[in-house]
């Protein structure tokens, strides 16, 4: 997600921002195929050294099938003896974390000790579209409309049944919409419009869109963050 103002500042100068704000713990985010952060939390006074040597993480992570299983034939697990990869921040994508206490995020690009780059990380991925986006003379600009549903915390069943799409008393009806839109948007990610959906117990928040690779960066902190604050 790149934070406005920051694609030029350099991750120690972050790291020092965040030290005079209090912020204790870093987390060192990447995410998978399916859109879900895999991170490790790294005390704030050991972010600079691998921000700069690379954090290591499991290589196969970014591959992990929905259910956290290792999936054989990919390419990145027994085809390697399951070697680790490297993180390394994007200082572009730094963003303090409201709903955790203390905490910040780097959104990072992965590659393995040897410095050749995860080709089916998905970062990775939009980078070599990027790319050639841009020897066509193209930047591409990613907004997505996200919908998603909010369950009782007990029973895991809809909140409500019916039809309510832009019901005014449907719209916020739990706090945790409220939080949703106010928290973004303290995250950096720019909330435009929030709403109920068509179906019982769905909700649509939209957000401003980014260019280059902050379309996807954003998409990946839209959604994860939702099910942080909805937990």
């Amino acid at each position: 997600m790149a934070i406005a103002g920051k694609s030029s500042v350099s991750v120690d100068r972050v790291l020092s921002d965040w030290r005079e704000k209090g912020i204790r713990n870093v987390r060192f985010e990447l995410p998978d195929l399916h859109g879900t952060s895999r991170s490790k939390i790294v005390p704030i006074d050991h972010a600079a050294d691998y921000a700069k040597n690379g954090l290591n993480m499991y290589g196969g992570a970014a591959v992990l099938d929905s259910r956290s299983d290792v999936v054989p034939g990919t390419l990145y697990n027994e085809e390697v003896a399951y070697a680790d990869q490297l993180l390394r921040p994007d200082a572009s994508t730094a963003a303090i974390v409201p709903w955790a206490e203390a905490t910040a995020r780097f959104i990072c690009d992965a590659s393995w000790p040897d410095g050749r780059s995860l080709g089916a990380s998905p970062r990775h991925v939009y980078r070599r579209v990027l790319d050639r986006c841009h020897e066509l003379g193209y930047e591409p600009v990613m907004g997505m409309e996200c919908e998603f549903y909010l369950l009782d915390a007990e029973t895991h069943k809809p909140l409500f049944s019916g039809y309510h799409i832009f019901n005014s008393v449907r719209n916020t009806w739990v706090p945790a919409i409220e939080r949703i839109v106010d928290q973004m948007r303290e995250f950096g990610v720019d909330i435009i419009t929030a709403n109920c959906e068509y179906a019982g117990s769905q909700w649509e928040i939209n957000y401003a869109p980014g260019r280059g690779m902050a379309g996807p960066d954003l998409a990946f902190s839209f959604k994860n963050g939702v099910k942080e604050i909805a937990t």
